[in-house]
């Protein structure tokens, strides 16, 4: 018996001993091989993302109830994903192990599970087992049936209209006028996509080969690293599986009106892993203009994207016999492997080729049939909107909402903002504070390597980890103040534009003070040596100093944010949520963060007992913190999908 022959045979055993007291009860009728087929795909990816084990078994439990049509219960879900995933423990495929979280900065009370991979051959294969039809959360072969106007639930799927949907936004639907909503999730449900496959071969040579363009094989952190691989290998593995037919993504929207589709890993929305091996299965005709936005695309995906659309096009010309090169010997002409998004490009110069050959054959270009999908990013679609809202003139060209040869580039304003004021707080603290700046910073680089050298968890190990504790907080004010010092070293312009992106990206969308310390930190790590070692204060005030920075020169954006900040206060008095009707598409939005209450349940497994706290949605009240911080982001998410919703519509 192959692994899936065997899930399965235990569950059946198991279903047969399941009495009406267990919670998981309502399984015991259904069929064993359509449990495991279903919930294999959130098991895959509660791993890659790292999730606990509460929230997989959850969404395992939850979405069996959803494709039965029966009521949401927490306790119920979260029992039956238990049941199912008991057949991959008593098989040696998965495990589990008690960590306990730090919740600022305090250990927390409850502890948390995480599952562990015992037999990843195994697991790995049974995406090449399951039924692709039947898998949640797999691209289908065969074409899915259309949304209905006025219904909240898919016919066949079961899936929600509305992820996670507010019972105030599903009480309005029978009334709603939705058809635009609902013709564009059926114009993207109806679309068939297909591999590419001279770059899948690529892809499939690649991961055998020692340089490579994953990501997983640049990564350092033995998580990341982990999560990485998993979702290369479950990319290779679907794409093997559609490799001969046309595939199907069902579509659905969150309560803000952003349409996402119900797949993971194979799809347009994920990594450039993902979207490098994707074509659409009908052709468009390269018509008049095709080639000179081909050509652009083509230099979008190598990084150069900060000049006029006319120098990018001149760009892919200028360098059409390299990428030829790549074409011909992906493995001795590799530099296409420096790209941004290295598996576009590749894609893009297969395109070019196939074109080349084309117009050799005596074919006019604009005759030339392209099913390359064309991505184009948004300049920082939160501050666009934001800026066009408040109509603010100097913010405007920043995001390209007016007309200009060079395209503006807000990441960099601000980037070249604070690093001019970090150079003169730098200056402010004279040579004497570089010399000290320097000698704490040699010391404190002397002590972490000391510690590294020894095993993890060893006696020397933790005493090397106390003398540098020590040290530290012996330093901390100085530490603090020499900050300026540590980023003036920094001048390289791609490295300060890429360590304050995340920051100025999110702050449309309510980002704080303390997300963006914590996301410059998460973001300058993997740069380079220098900026891993950083201390993490540094990064906590980089990150203060972006957000300070952000309010003071994005002055339009800014003023709306505290707006809809107070909206949010104004509602909360009166206990009740932001809620009104999106233009254009005439979607529900309804602000309702709930915060659900806690219990705690058990989860018997053989003489093993566990304890988990779970969150029982049906038994809510108003979250008015997260009312109030979540204002900002969600309102211009809700203007962000009607503009993505016009423009897949018309």
């Amino acid at each position: 018996m192959n692994t899936l022959e065997e899930l399965i045979e235990d569950l059946t055993y198991r279903q047969g001993f399941l009495e009406g007291r267990n919670a998981a009860f309502f399984l015991k009728e259904v069929d064993a091989g359509f449990l495991i087929e279903f919930t294999y795909p959130h098991i895959l990816q509660g791993l890659e993302r790292k999730s606990s084990l509460t929230d997989i078994i959850a969404g395992m439990g939850g979405r069996i109830r959803q494709k039965l049509k029966l009521k949401q219960d927490s306790i119920k879900a979260v029992q039956a994903g238990w049941y199912i995933l008991i057949s991959y423990f008593e098989l040696d495929i998965l495990g589990y192990y008690c960590k306990h979280l730090k919740v600022k900065n305090k250990r927390s009370k409850y502890p948390t599970y995480q599952l562990k991979v015992k037999d990843w051959e195994s697991l790995q294969n049974m995406i090449e087992l399951v039924d692709i039809e039947i898998s949640d959360m797999f691209p289908c072969s065969t074409p899915i049936s259309e949304w209905l106007n006025k219904q909240t639930v898919h016919p066949d799927s079961g899936r929600p209209l509305i992820r996670n949907a507010h019972e105030d936004a599903l009480e309005v639907i029978p009334d709603a006028d939705l058809d635009y909503l609902t013709e564009t999730l059926n114009k993207l449900t109806g679309t068939g996509w297909v591999i590419n496959q001279e770059v899948f071969e690529v892809y499939q040579k690649c991961m055998h080969l020692e340089k490579n363009p994953f990501k997983f094989s640049k990564e350092i952190d033995p998580q990341k690293k982990a999560s990485l691989l998993i979702e290369t290998e479950a990319i290779e593995k679907l794409a093997k599986r559609h490799l001969n037919n046309t595939f199907y993504h069902l579509y659905n929207v969150d309560f803000r009106g952003r349409i996402y589709p119900n797949t993971a890993y194979l799809h347009e929305q994920s990594s450039d892993n993902a979207k490098g091996l994707l074509l659409l299965d009908e052709a468009s005709l390269l018509g008049e203009n095709g080639f000179y936005w081909l050509c652009v695309h083509t230099a979008n995906m190598w990084g150069n994207d900060k000049v006029s659309l006319d120098e990018r096009a001149l760009w892919t010309r200028d360098n059409f016999d390299d990428i030829m090169s790549y074409v011909q010997n992906f493995a001795k002409y590799d530099k296409w492997m420096e790209a941004e998004k290295p598996w576009c490009f590749l894609a893009c110069c297969h395109e070019l080729s196939m074109l080349s050959n084309w117009c050799g054959d005596g074919n006019a270009q604009e005759t030339f049939p392209s099913c390359l999908p064309v991505y184009i990013d948004g300049s920082n679609n939160g501050v666009q909107h934001l800026a066009a809202m408040s109509k603010d003139s100097e913010v405007a060209p920043l995001v390209n909402l007016v007309p200009s040869k060079i395209p503006g580039d807000v990441y960099m304003f601000i980037a070249n903002k604070v690093w001019e004021i970090i150079s003169d707080l730098s200056d402010d603290l004279g040579q004497e504070g570089y010399s000290e700046f320097q000698k704490l910073y040699e010391e404190i680089i002397l002590l972490k390597r000391e510690a590294e050298k020894w095993p993890q968890g060893t006696e020397k190990n933790k005493l090397a980890y106390q003398a540098l504790r020590e040290f530290k907080n012996h330093n901390y004010d100085l530490s603090r103040k020499l900050c300026p010092i540590f980023w003036n070293e920094i001048q390289d312009k791609k490295i300060q534009r890429k360590s304050v992106k995340r920051n100025v990206m999110t702050l449309g969308y309510g980002g704080t003070k303390f997300g963006m310390g914590e996301q410059v930190n998460e973001d300058t790590r993997g740069i380079n040596d220098y900026l891993r070692d950083k201390e993490e204060a540094w990064g906590v005030k980089l990150g203060h100093l972006v957000y300070d920075t952000c309010y003071a020169e994005l002055k339009g954006p800014a003023k709306l944010l505290k707006m809809f900040k107070q909206l949010a206060e104004r509602e909360n008095e009166k206990n009740i949520p932001i809620a009104y009707y999106t233009p254009v598409t005439n979607f529900p939005f309804v602000h309702k963060y709930r915060k659900a209450a806690a219990k705690r349940v058990r989860l018997k497994y053989g003489d093993e007992e566990l304890q988990i706290q779970i969150q029982v949605w049906e038994e809510s009240s108003l979250d008015y913190g997260k009312q109030k911080s979540g204002a900002a982001p969600n309102i211009v998410h809700s203007l962000d999908a009607v503009h993505l919703a016009m423009t897949v519509h018309d």
